[in-house]
């Protein structure tokens, strides 16, 4: 669970305007038109990872963007556009100058998030990404020189652990930044502590040093990933009397029973662990046989109405959210397209949705396999392309290539339901559906082929089989 490496550097960089704001960011990319926007989104809770849009920027003909942040306390943020993203923390007052590189011309059409690294410039050495970036490649380093030595000198292992974090102790000790000390704290739980070895700390030992004797940091990403690893798995770790009582509180979708059986945990006597306790197991727990779904989201229902601290009755909001969202199995609404187009408007056939982006270079390079598909299967399967309304006219070349595209076509603006309902934040990207409009796979194969040499012709083709045979 190592931090991902992001490259920085100490370079001179055009700094493209300045900012009374509280905290401003100036970046550069490399994007093929114009205007292409960058959302800017903050995890709203670190339970479900949800993401909250506040903001966005376009980028300009030189590929320069900018934007400020109102923000009282670091915060951790997310710069989303295409199928790319990457991350940093900004600090109050601060100034940030960034290069979002692209680094890969093979990206996944498959994968939702493509993750690129950030190039920091003019950063200065107090700043929480400049010590949190320094401490990881000095825990990377420290780890691979002497890891082999567990198995092979475990008495010299634990002495090189020891050393180690007396090290951390005295290099760090004067730091007065306590997100970024509960940063070390954490980051050293998740790894070195998560250890298996002669003379490593006991459950016990673990509780006390990072819950019992430490503050409630929900909002702190590093103490919530901590949290998740040491509660991993609650209710099939959790002793039988206590597993049995959950058991039964969930069937009877009695959350008084449901937060004392899990107050009996020697673990969970403190109230707001056991709060998140409690939700995490609905989490683990929503997809499995043995609690019925139904009955967790009526838990899950109850225990928001419950909860007194408002940042563990937004985790349990965003998590009814989450499974209350479109997924496999789900019938999408019948959504109007434009004036005279609904989906119940194609009748008895499926619908695989193409979300296409006419400046994508990967949505155009599937042009081709898209205009064959709908020539060989259109008689059973719709293809309903779908793009966001163009800001600005499309160029002559985008608009020659969304024109070669012989699917029925539909611009919609931002607003429209489907972007959000659908959780589409990529291109190109594919849902199929199926004649009573239930999603069958989401997403779906795309038209070329994947890592696995698999398309979706060979559905499209089971699918005209089995119209054929009835």
């Amino acid at each position: 669970m190592f931090l991902k490496k992001i490259t920085f550097v100490f370079l001179l960089f055009l700094t493209f305007f300045t900012s009374a704001q509280n905290v401003s960011i100036n970046g550069i990319t490399y994007v093929p038109k114009k205007n292409k926007e960058i959302r800017i989104y903050e995890v709203s809770d670190f339970l479900t990872n949800t993401e909250k849009e506040i903001g966005r920027t376009k980028i300009d003909s030189f590929g320069r963007f900018s934007f400020s942040i109102q923000t009282p306390e670091i915060k951790k943020i997310i710069l989303r556009f295409d199928n790319k993203y990457s991350w940093m923390y900004i600090e109050p007052f601060s100034n940030y100058y960034i290069d979002l590189p692209e680094t890969d011309d093979n990206r996944s059409n498959f994968k939702k998030d493509n993750e690129i690294e950030m190039v920091f410039y003019r950063m200065d050495t107090t700043d929480i990404n400049y010590k949190i970036l320094g401490f990881e490649a000095w825990l990377d380093e420290t780890l691979a020189d002497f890891y082999y030595e567990k198995e092979t000198k475990p008495g010299e292992f634990v002495k090189k652990i020891s050393e180690f974090k007396k090290e951390v102790a005295a290099v760090y000790g004067s730091d007065t930044s306590e997100y970024f000390i509960n940063y070390l704290k954490y980051t050293i739980g998740i790894t070195v502590d998560n250890l298996q070895y002669i003379g490593s700390m006991s459950k016990e030992e673990k509780y006390n040093f990072y819950f019992s004797f430490s503050p409630f940091l929900v909002n702190h990403d590093k103490y919530m990933e901590y949290f998740q690893l040491f509660f991993e798995k609650y209710y099939y770790h959790a002793e039988k009397e206590i597993r049995q009582k959950i058991y039964n509180s969930v069937i009877r979708s009695d959350v008084k029973m449901y937060l004392d059986a899990i107050n009996e945990d020697p673990y969970l006597k403190n109230n707001e662990l056991r709060d998140l306790t409690a939700l995490l197991i609905i989490k683990e727990e929503i997809g499995s046989k043995e609690l019925p779904k139904s009955n967790l989201i009526s838990m899950l229902r109850k225990l928001e109405e419950t909860f007194t601290n408002p940042d563990i009755v937004l985790i349990a909001s965003n998590l009814l959210d989450r499974f209350e969202e479109l997924t496999t199995g789900m019938k999408v609404p019948n959504y109007k397209l434009d004036e005279n187009t609904q989906l119940s408007n194609f009748g008895s056939k499926f619908i695989y949705f193409h979300f296409y982006d006419p400046s994508n270079q990967k949505c155009i390079a599937e042009v081709a396999a898209i205009r064959k598909l709908n020539e060989k299967y259109s008689k059973y399967i719709e293809i309903v392309t779908i793009y966001p309304k163009p800001v600005e006219p499309l160029t002559a070349t985008e608009r020659r290539n969304l024109d070669a595209l012989t699917t029925n076509k539909f611009a919609l603006d931002d607003s429209h339901p489907i972007w959000n309902d659908l959780k589409i934040n990529t291109f190109p990207y594919y849902i199929l559906v199926d004649e009573q409009l239930t999603i069958k796979n989401m997403p779906a194969l795309a038209p070329s082929p994947n890592g696995l040499y698999e398309t979706i012709e060979k559905t499209f083709y089971d699918i005209k089989r089995k119209k054929e045979n009835n």
